[in-house]
């Protein structure tokens, strides 16, 4: 009876655990968008979306970006065991973040004890649509990557057809998408709260009401 009580404890930690590694490999890819790309003569995962979703205005975010080598014998399989990460970009790319007509240019870190993993830190001030634009070289290729958020519920896209980008990129696959930043509104408690550009807004119709 003690031996089957074991078993039975033993069984439900690895039942746990490997839970637990499941949720993190899910959350590592949640929320964001991968396409495979040519470039030059090497196939490459590209993984971009925003950091620390869901993300609501007025939150730490930014945009990142995973690269990874494709596994020759499974291109099409971004967790292929012969894939590989790729350090050291943080000198040739960096991002563009725009919204509506606002651009802004960011410098890209590689994240901490994270190889192949890429950060660029913004605060998001009103809820929109956002662009990432990846830009620089890999593999001595020139390269410029267009990536936009989607309100759409669901997946979002899984594409296996071939897009010419430029000379010496191809795109051949696509799977996911990520989300626009939100309002937090529903998410506020225990008073609703306003954005940082509501209070300006009111700040400045208050200012202007006084001198008339």
């Amino acid at each position: 009876m003690k031996i089957r009580k074991q078993l039975f404890i033993l069984s439900a930690l690895v039942c746990f655990l490997s839970g637990s590694f499941y949720l993190t490999g899910v959350q590592n890819t949640f929320g964001h968008e991968s396409r495979l790309y040519t470039i030059g003569n090497q196939d490459y995962w590209i993984t971009v979306g925003s950091m620390n979703e869901p993300v609501y205005v007025d939150d730490k975010s930014g945009a990142e970006t995973f690269i990874r080598m494709a596994d020759p014998a499974n291109p099409l399989d971004r967790n292929a065991n012969g894939t590989k990460m790729i350090d050291g970009l943080e000198k040739t790319l960096k991002f563009e973040i725009s919204a509506g007509d606002k651009k802004k240019m960011l410098e890209i870190e590689p994240a901490f004890n994270d190889p192949g993993h890429y950060e660029a830190v913004f605060y998001p001030t009103i809820e929109t649509t956002y662009n990432y634009r990846l830009f620089g070289t890999i593999n001595n290729v020139s390269l410029s990557l267009d990536f936009q958020c989607s309100t759409a519920e669901g997946e979002g896209n899984q594409d296996n057809s071939t897009k010419q980008i430029s000379e010496e990129v191809t795109q051949k696959a696509q799977r996911g998408a990520f989300g626009c930043i939100t309002a937090r509104t529903d998410a506020s408690f225990p008073e609703p709260y306003l954005s940082n550009n509501e209070i300006v807004k009111m700040i400045n119709e208050t200012g202007n009401s006084s001198s008339n």
